[in-house]
């Protein structure tokens, strides 16, 4: 077993190995601080994050997608980290967070450094035994990545160019 110290560590520097970026912050008020210093635009946030947040455009429920899509900024939640792949899981029970983390060019996930789980299949036994939590969740690890049929890999085709890795202490 290793400490939470070594665990964040290892998180960090798998996250690194993916091209994700990783930052520590005491406050939900110091994540928004860092997230709106991205761009001059107000960030997009997901209703799961809103409600921590209690600040942000919230998407329009009337045209989500145009109220996202390629907005440069955008905050999520995680329920938990896997430290040996530098992995966030996210569990979106609503389209409108799912849109949040695959249509911003730059995309911030929360997570506690409690939630941060040593292993991949330490994610899936935690999986397991949440009540419905499985109805759509997604392991994120970095930021989007495509490649064509030559192995030209492109960053950010199919979701964000940008992840940043937002741990609470």
């Amino acid at each position: 077993m290793i400490t939470a110290s070594d665990r964040g560590t290892q998180f960090a520097e798998a996250l690194h190995g993916a091209q994700g970026e990783i930052a520590w912050f005491d406050s939900w008020d110091d994540i928004w601080d860092f997230a709106a210093s991205l761009s001059d635009d107000t960030p997009v946030v997901s209703p799961a994050a809103h409600q921590f947040l209690q600040r942000g455009d919230l998407p329009d429920a009337d045209d989500p997608l145009r109220s996202i899509a390629d907005r440069p900024v955008g905050v999520t939640v995680a329920a938990l980290g896997i430290a040996e792949t530098g992995s966030l899981l996210l569990i979106e029970r609503a389209p409108i967070d799912r849109a949040v983390s695959l249509l911003t060019r730059h995309l911030v996930i929360a997570v506690g450094q409690d939630d941060l789980l040593d292993e991949l299949a330490d994610g899936f036994r935690w999986l397991a035994q949440q009540p419905r939590a499985a109805a759509y969740a997604t392991f994120v690890t970095g930021p989007s990545r495509t490649a064509d049929i030559e192995r030209s890999l492109t960053i950010g085709v199919q979701g964000p160019s940008r992840l940043t890795a937002a741990v609470l202490t």
